[in-house]
């Protein structure tokens, strides 16, 4: 889901040279949402200091899981086990990326910070699914979940430019910060909160990173304005249309394997998913991280959000 060619200047063939953000970006845009723990790390530093630490797995406190509490929420599944197949797919995207951007920082970050962390998402959540439903066999439906996702990750889904892929990419982790947020929100299970809570701070750093890759290739690329609108549209319109089916269909087929999964199923779905998102999704948040690349007049930004919230109220979750 990414794009990228040889950067000709020095600094982009310096591991040195781009400076990962600082944490700060961070708490800009998680303090429009409820507090969650700070296990931010600086993602290109190698001195990582232990109360600075990643979180792992093993910080996770699996046993007390409120299974009933869970499974007592049928829509808890579906989103979680979604997004455990994405997450878990992470380093199919991530390859893409990797291919496609010769410049070393990059890399040395998406290898060694970015792939790690979205697999160790993608882990923790799967563990989480297998814990609450035990009955189902998570493997066997996610293989088939990614036979179909990987057709979409190709390198020619790939913006055609370094900086608009640090866009696009921008778009995703807009996403994935924000459905994380809502998640976050929307649980009433303690592990589950707690699990979301991580994760969506992780989705936040990322999120700067690809920003802050953006700001540094844009100044060696004619980009305008207009072909970053383009980007974040096209990018915007393939995560709502196509991650979202796919892996809404491979959850409903691992519970109804016996059945056929067609879009009277989806509507099902996501007129059930809809109402709850619509009362827990951070608008605010999501139009701040999607417009901070065009680099708008703060205050012109800041005297139409309210405005632009109100719109995205109604549109972000219009009926398909």
């Amino acid at each position: 889901m990414n794009v990228i060619f040889p950067g000709k200047d020095s600094k982009h063939n310096d591991t040195t040279a781009l400076q990962p953000p600082s944490p700060q970006h961070n708490r800009e845009f998680l303090n429009d949402t409820t507090p969650v723990p700070d296990v931010t790390m600086q993602a290109t530093s190698r001195d990582k200091q232990r109360n600075n630490r990643h979180w792992t797995l093993a910080d996770i406190d699996w046993q007390h899981i409120d299974r009933e509490r869970a499974r007592n929420n049928p829509l808890t599944y579906y989103v979680v086990t979604a997004a455990s197949f994405v997450e878990t797919a992470a380093d199919l995207y991530t390859a893409n990326l990797v291919e496609h951007f010769p410049d070393p920082t990059a890399r040395h970050w998406l290898i060694h910070y970015w792939q790690p962390e979205e697999l160790q998402h993608g882990q923790a959540l799967r563990a989480y699914v297998e814990t609450v439903w035990p009955e189902l066999d998570w493997t066997q439906h996610y293989n088939n979940f990614f036979a179909e996702y990987s057709q979409l990750c190709t390198m020619e889904e790939l913006e055609p430019s370094r900086a608009l892929e640090m866009v696009a990419r921008c778009v995703v982790e807009t996403g994935t910060s924000t459905f994380y947020t809502a998640l976050h929100n929307i649980s009433d299970e303690p592990i589950l909160r707690t699990l979301t809570g991580l994760i969506r701070q992780d989705e936040v750093s990322h999120y700067n990173h690809f920003r802050h890759f953006f700001e540094e290739y844009k100044q060696h690329e004619h980009i305008r304005r207009l072909d970053v609108i383009r980007s974040l549209y096209k990018r915007y319109s393939e995560v709502e249309n196509e991650d979202a089916y796919i892996s809404l269909k491979h959850t409903w087929l691992m519970r109804h394997p016996e059945q056929e999964f067609d879009h009277a199923q989806l509507a099902s779905l996501t007129q059930a998913l809809r109402p709850l998102l619509m009362r827990q999704y951070p608008y605010r948040m999501a139009l701040k991280m999607l417009l901070q690349p065009l680099h708008l007049n703060r205050g012109l930004v800041n005297f139409s959000l309210p405005l632009l919230e109100q719109v995205a109220r109604r549109l972000m979750f219009r009926l398909q």
